[in-house]
């Protein structure tokens, strides 16, 4: 498949991202960062797909979609967190704000890219409802699966014994997550698949605040 469009729009979005990135304060560069990096991964997952289907000669679309894009996607959107944790700072709040951001990143390319070929297609078949659907569906999946694995994350790097079991374990919970949400979307139970991100992120939300809230008391001690 012609890939014009994503590099296009990649561009397209990249460019201005990366500009905002540099100019604004060192504390808003984690987030603005994550989501131009979730633009790329987004982008070379897309590549990374297309040749695991050609090599393994893969046709069915269902079978793609539920087995080979969510192992492909989360690995490639853990590996980033795994990175900074090791790297920088295993604090909660910060991978989750890294986690979210990678996860707004791939959600925001993939879904203009889906909307680009759905219009070139068939207009009519874009519309208020679909533009809510991808939204709160699979640009919320992305979001809310990558921040799991930041949470995980964050609490295996303080108890070295469970890093590499729970890191395999909460990544396995990212691609099944993934995988049921792929699958629940091409199927009439598709109305359980676009509330799954929802309802997950409202149980993930407090502990973003709760984060957010313990930062900000920290800063005014």
């Amino acid at each position: 498949m012609d890939s014009t469009i994503e590099y296009t729009c990649f561009i397209c979005i990249m460019i201005p991202l990366l500009m905002m990135t540099i100019t604004v304060k060192a504390e808003s560069r984690l987030l603005t960062g994550s989501v131009a990096l979730g633009l790329f991964i987004c982008l070379f997952s897309s590549e990374v797909s297309g040749a695991v289907i050609r090599a393994f000669g893969l046709t069915n679309t269902q079978f793609i979609t539920t087995n080979a894009t969510p192992i492909i996607e989360e690995l490639l959107k853990a590996i980033p967190l795994l990175v900074y944790a090791f790297r920088f700072s295993s604090r909660r709040d910060k991978l989750l704000s890294c986690g979210f951001g990678i996860g707004v990143g791939f959600a925001v390319l993939e879904n203009i890219v889906i909307l680009l070929r759905a219009i070139m297609s068939n207009p009519e078949s874009a519309n208020y409802l679909w533009a809510f659907v991808r939204g709160f569906g699979s640009g919320l999946m992305h979001s809310v699966s990558t921040m799991m694995i930041g949470v995980v994350i964050s609490i295996v790097m303080k108890q070295k014994k469970l890093l590499l079991p729970g890191t395999v374990a909460i990544l396995s919970v990212a691609v099944a997550y993934h995988a049921i949400y792929n699958a629940l979307i091409q199927t009439d139970l598709r109305h359980l698949g676009i509330v799954l991100p929802l309802v997950t992120y409202i149980a993930l939300a407090p502990m973003t605040l709760k984060g957010n809230g313990a930062k900000a008391q920290k800063e005014v001690a």
